[in-house]
């Protein structure tokens, strides 16, 4: 782990722009991440996560480094090193103190913030991993990768896969906040529910034509949200076992969900668009661009949506006015001091 100063993010503004819903595009703040080592370029941001407390952001780059990133200030506070090769997913702990870290090469690394973000724990010889998650309690880690396999690692840090799908190329797993229900998604476009505490399939329902690439729970709701290549944006009542919306989003792919309060979500994908879509009636309700490739991941936290992608950029959207009026999502004018 490496500390480091102010240089580590480049800030700049983009300009307002009408966009085809006919509401206005909404500015953003751009981060452009400092290179490692002797690489030049700024990286390809390919992992986000959210603090729970709202304070700070983590963001991985193709450039195998972890940036700890302070919400409010948008300054880099740590530097995270010692994955091998491309990291794939974050996940913070449901109290903030733990950051966990997969992808390609096989290691899932817990991060220790109250030791500064040192490595607490290191696990090898999985399989390349795709995404991992904590579970709500922060007792256990799930994770998935490119083959049928769940593995739900306890905190001796033991990898015991209990179940597995009759699915391969796993991309996406996230726990309904009662801890009751844990969703799996990949390549064949159904969404596998188990119980969490014995493996039993409750439910397997065909959700997309393609495969799923991202998950997520409204908080403390039974209602799933699920996002997959064939563009399409779905909701489905994992208690009552029935979709309830089904939203074509986009002709491109999509590959990544954010919450943002019990109504909306931001998706992204393969058109450079975050859409921000109201679950309880299907509709797009706002398109916000700026991205000049494709958007891969999002989180939001502290009032902010920040998405990451091919870009090479870190984009920071308010939320503040969607809250507020639910007509638009602005970010102030200002521009932030270095």
């Amino acid at each position: 782990m490496i500390a480091v100063g102010t240089a580590e993010v480049l800030l700049a503004q983009t300009p307002t722009i009408a966009n085809a819903l006919g509401h206005p595009s909404f500015p953003s703040r751009v981060i452009r991440l400092q290179p490692i080592g002797d690489r030049t370029t700024s990286p390809v941001v390919t992992a986000v996560a959210a603090d729970p407390r709202g304070e700070l952001l983590a963001a991985a780059g193709d450039d195998f480094g972890i940036r700890i990133i302070d919400v409010a200030t948008l300054k880099v506070q740590h530097t995270l090193e010692g994955h091998r090769d491309l990291i794939r997913s974050l996940s913070f702990d449901n109290v903030g103190d733990s950051l966990v870290s997969a992808g390609n090469d096989g290691q899932l690394i817990i991060w220790d913030r109250k030791r500064s973000f040192e490595i607490g724990q290191r696990m090898q010889g999985t399989p390349a991993l795709a995404c991992v998650c904590f579970a709500p309690d922060g007792t256990k880690i799930a994770a998935v990768g490119f083959d049928p396999k769940v593995f739900i690692i306890g905190a001796i840090g033991n990898e015991t896969p209990k179940f597995s799908c009759d699915c391969n190329d796993l991309r996406s797993i996230a726990y309904r906040d009662d801890m009751r229900v844990l969703a799996v998604g990949g390549r064949s476009g159904d969404l596998h529910l188990f119980d969490p505490q014995t493996g039993n399939l409750i439910a397997e329902p065909h959700l997309h034509s393609a495969r799923i690439r991202d998950i997520a729970f409204h908080p403390h709701s039974n209602n799933v949200i699920t996002v997959a290549e064939d563009g399409v944006v779905t909701v489905y009542d994992t208690l009552n076992q029935k979709k309830i919306h089904s939203v074509t989003v986009t002709s491109g792919r999509l590959f990544a969900i954010a919450t943002i309060d019990s109504q909306h979500i931001a998706v992204a994908g393969s058109d450079n668009v975050i859409h921000i879509v109201n679950t309880d009636t299907g509709v797009i309700r706002h398109r916000l661009e700026g991205h000049v490739g494709t958007v891969s991941t999002l989180t939001a936290t502290g009032g902010h949506l920040f998405s990451g992608g091919f870009d090479a950029t870190l984009r920071r959207w308010s939320l503040d006015e969607l809250h507020r009026s639910g007509s638009r999502i602005a970010e102030g004018t200002t521009p932030i001091e270095r």
